[in-house]
């Protein structure tokens, strides 16, 4: 029904395509009126995204672990734009921008979302369904992610450090912790702890399984793309879109089960997600940062605390140290030469002109390398 409402909402604020045509009946409280289809021609679009606001509350559960998901695969889309309008901008001045360093957030993704062969924290909770209480099936999806992403390494969960020890006996060898997942040492029975770009974010399994599954059944959606009702056979055709009916990154246990039940809410997410960021890599984006200055809406407060934990999540610090790395002091060219030209003698003045040569010349004065 949302999906039907979205695509509503798009048709009405789209452009007209043709004439009116009279409505059919029983459709008359239904806006816009239906048009005949025309060809549309291919244009550009002006898109607004309000991106998710990262979350990190005394108690996140599966909503928190979603919307975070989303905010990481935006914040690597913000960050690798940022890094190549900034290494474009070097390259066009001819400074060297080598040793500006990105730090890409893909294992904290990969975490979540699996990749490079592995599977990850949603392709798990996809897995877990079964049979049992729903208690049993998230005590079954925390075991089973301490057992992938846990293993052996270093935790660092308050600040410590320590080594799992090895149980005595124990065969094989134990897989390396994952370098973003941690399991806490206190409430490990129902929490897991991943490391965001943001900061770390405790999680409680609490109703994972059961919000992940998917309540409107296959046999459902097809009973009611059989409807003689066109209100009926539209609502049910939203419900079969592509980004709700495939998702290549499901394991064969979870494609086995989306035959009965449907594809789970985090494979539908992920999906969703996936085809919103194929979007914006096709555009030129802008951004801007909304801070509250304070939690009370009061006049004339300023909270640097809250200030300071809205910059780190919305991603400005990779910003800052990024622009730190380069140079951050930008003054126009010809603000520059406003300011400095009269530094220059007359005979000086008549050997050239133009911000070139007043730099070459304040360089030789300051006995400056081309390169500095």
């Amino acid at each position: 029904l949302f999906l039907w409402m979205v695509n509503k909402i798009n048709a009405t604020l789209s452009e007209d395509s043709g004439p009116v045509v009279p409505p059919s009946p029983g459709a008359e409280q239904f806006s816009p009126p239906p048009r005949v289809h025309k060809p549309s021609v291919p244009t550009g679009f002006i898109g607004v995204l309000d991106i998710y606001g990262f979350e990190n509350f005394e108690n996140n559960g599966f909503e928190q672990l979603l919307i975070n998901y989303a905010n990481e695969k935006l914040q690597r889309h913000f960050n690798r734009h940022l890094f190549e309008v900034e290494q474009n901008l070097y390259s066009s001045e001819g400074v060297d921008w080598t040793y500006i360093t990105f730090n890409d957030n893909r294992p904290c993704l990969e975490l979540i979302e699996g990749g490079g062969g592995n599977v990850g924290i949603l392709s798990t909770l996809d897995d877990c369904g079964g049979m049992g209480s729903a208690s049993e099936r998230d005590v079954n999806f925390l075991a089973q992610i301490n057992q992938k992403f846990g293993g052996k390494g270093v935790s660092h969960m308050n600040g410590k450090k320590g080594k799992k020890k090895k149980a005595p006996g124990s065969p094989g060898k134990e897989p390396e912790r994952h370098p973003n997942f941690i399991t806490p040492k206190f409430g490990n029975d129902r929490q897991f702890v991943v490391v965001h770009y943001a900061g770390e974010v405790r999680y409680t399994v609490t109703g994972f399984v059961e919000k992940n599954v998917e309540t409107l059944s296959n046999e459902l959606k097809d009973l009611g793309s059989t409807s003689s009702k066109m209100f009926a056979l539209g609502v049910f055709a939203a419900s079969s879109s592509p980004a709700t009916s495939s998702d290549t990154t499901s394991t064969p246990g979870s494609a086995r089960r989306s035959t009965i039940r449907g594809v789970s809410v985090a494979s539908q997410f992920r999906l969703s997600l996936q085809m919103l960021v194929m979007d914006l890599e096709c555009t030129q984006p802008h951004y801007v940062r909304c801070i509250k200055p304070n939690t009370t809406k009061s006049p004339n407060s300023f909270d640097s605390g809250e200030v300071l934990r809205q910059l780190r999540y919305a991603g400005m610090m990779e910003t800052i140290r990024i622009r730190r790395e380069g140079y951050a002091l930008r003054e126009e060219h010809e603000s520059f030469y406003r300011r400095f030209h009269l530094l220059l003698s007359s005979t000086e003045a008549n050997q050239g002109e133009g911000i070139t040569h007043l730099v070459k010349v304040l360089s030789q004065r300051l006995q400056l390398t081309h390169a500095e």
